[in-house]
């Protein structure tokens, strides 16, 4: 079994990056806690400017670090896994004022614990009176993972985890935005 933290691949500087003034009350790491949405405002809207990137990536590059996809990403994600709220959004290109329509935050509900650190590469500090981890290397709990595809870490809920079989149809499917690092299984 292998699996792989999901990173954006900003290696081209072509892709457009998204920009999101008024995020309607939600605050920006609200949306990083694995918990679902109930009162979700649908005119959330991110801006984009032709003239600062032209192409258009499936995970899309966003300053809140938002998990934005298209509808094609979206189509992928369904067929492996139901552990996600799909959260529209509107995404605008500024320079046309026109709004490109399938965009959704994808908010992923399944959070486990599955972090192994005797395997794992981190440091502890404290802040406040409370021991924070900083991951370098991930190595997750095999049991914790089974049957699931995409992830987040209880306790650890900004990183994204998914499996090689969506790994697999990310790539299968020419999904843009995304690169993958190897992870641990143990």
């Amino acid at each position: 079994m292998r699996f792989y933290k999901l990173l954006m691949d900003d290696s081209d500087d072509r892709d457009v990056v998204a920009y999101c003034i008024d995020t309607k009350g939600f605050e920006q790491y609200e949306l990083s806690e694995g918990k679902y949405i109930h009162n979700w405002n649908r005119e959330i809207t991110f801006y984009f400017d032709l003239k600062e990137g032209e192409r258009l990536t499936d995970y899309l590059a966003n300053n809140l670090g938002w998990f934005i996809v298209s509808e094609r990403f979206k189509a992928i994600l369904e067929e492996v896994d139901d552990g996600i709220q799909y959260l529209p959004i509107n995404v605008v290109n500024k320079g046309e004022n026109k709004i490109l329509k399938g965009f959704s935050v994808a908010n992923i509900l399944n959070v486990v614990d599955a972090l192994n650190l005797e395997n794992s590469d981190y440091s502890v500090f404290e802040l406040d009176g409370e021991s924070i981890y900083s991951i370098k290397k991930y190595a997750l709990c095999k049991e914790a993972i089974q049957s699931k595809h995409i992830i987040k870490l209880k306790g650890d809920e900004i990183p994204i985890f998914i499996s090689e079989e969506l790994r697999e149809l990310i790539e299968k499917n020419n999904i843009t935005g995304c690169d993958f690092l190897e992870v641990k299984v143990i």
